[in-house]
């Protein structure tokens, strides 16, 4: 009687353990959808990729960050010393050589004086303008990029190899308690199955 307990305990521990194993195995495979005796099987993520993907677009972009986040950090950040660094290289590069190029003659005239005031003429209007050019900026990447659409791109671009691979990669531990859970209930209904069978 013993050992059938315990055979009865350990049966429904391998029986719960398997269950559980392949239903994680199943949330990505089959990759394609199989007929068995008119019964169509395929894994999970494979069947509902799009509509996963979209789900959790949704979310990143209504919950964790949207356009809007990225457009409101772009209009706080101060940008007068790139400003800066900017002009000073157009101007003392590009511009002088520009002008050079088509004017030899004005090279006597753009000495460090003159060169610093058209600096500081470009750098004023920048500036001057500058919540303007940030304000076309913001709506231009508010009006053409799509977070969601982004993301559900860059989802449904990655193989189901490389999902899975990734999932049991960070998922690991986790799924390994949820096979050993498995084992444990199965042992547990084991263990009552017995217990009643045996008393009555």
């Amino acid at each position: 009687m013993l050992i059938k307990g315990i055979l009865i305990v350990l049966i429904g521990s391998l029986i719960g353990w398997v269950t559980n194993f392949f239903a994680i195995k199943m949330l990505f495979r089959p990759h394609r959808e199989i007929n068995i005796l008119g019964f169509k099987i395929q894994g999970l993520i494979p069947k509902r990729r799009t509509e996963i993907a979209e789900s959790i677009a949704e979310t990143i972009d209504a919950e964790l960050i949207s356009m809007k986040d990225i457009t409101a950090t772009l209009d706080s950040i101060e940008i007068e010393d790139e400003i800066d660094k900017i002009v000073d290289v157009v101007v003392d590069t590009k511009l002088k050589k520009e002008i050079m190029a088509k004017f030899p003659m004005a090279g006597m005239f753009l000495n460090g004086s003159l060169m610093d005031k058209i600096k500081g003429i470009v750098k004023e209007a920048i500036e001057e303008n500058k919540n303007e050019f940030v304000g076309i900026v913001i709506n231009k990447l508010e009006e053409n990029v799509d977070i969601k659409k982004m993301v559900v791109d860059k989802m449904e671009g990655f193989s189901l190899d490389y999902m899975e691979e990734m999932t049991f990669k960070i998922a690991k531990n986790e799924l390994r308690h949820i096979e050993v859970v498995g084992a444990v209930l199965g042992a547990i209904i084991g263990a009552v199955q017995f217990g009643v069978s045996y008393f009555l």
